[in-house]
């Protein structure tokens, strides 16, 4: 009975496991994305140089040095752009955004990162893994 079960466990305990390696991966991305776009939101220099030390917060924890959240995700892979008109009102009168303005700039960061196919996911089959994140935040300072 064991030999007829064991190997249907140890498939679904592979997936499990593949699946949770991804899903931390990311959540990671995640989470660096969003710091990212939360310092970028309040950094108060110029936009090359808070973008420079926004892209290393996102990928190493840290505005300078630090180590990469997840292994083989560089600073290359991140964009930030800012949308300098978002309306704070729509059409329809909804306030999307306390403003004493009727816009308000919002910065975007953006990531693309490419899972590496290592375990279960490439032994089945399956195609090349691309993990994209992003996030948005209203821009306080500036």
């Amino acid at each position: 009975e064991i030999a007829i079960v064991m190997p249907l466990v140890l498939l679904l305990s592979a997936g499990v496991f593949e699946f949770s390696n991804i899903f931390n991966t990311r959540l990671l991305l995640a989470a660096g994305v969003e710091d990212a776009a939360r310092y970028m939101a309040r950094c108060s220099s110029d936009w090359d140089t808070c973008s420079a030390l926004a892209t290393n917060l996102a990928v190493n924890g840290a505005v300078t040095n630090g180590s990469a959240r997840v292994t083989g995700w560089t600073t290359g892979q991140v964009s930030i752009t800012k949308a300098k008109s978002i309306q704070a009102i729509d059409s329809t009168g909804t306030e999307l955004y306390l403003s004493s303005t009727g816009t308000v700039i919002v910065v975007k960061v953006s990531t693309a990162y490419p899972y590496p196919t290592l375990g279960l996911w490439s032994y089945l089959g399956f195609g090349a893994l691309t993990l994209n994140v992003f996030h948005q935040e209203r821009v306080l300072g500036w």
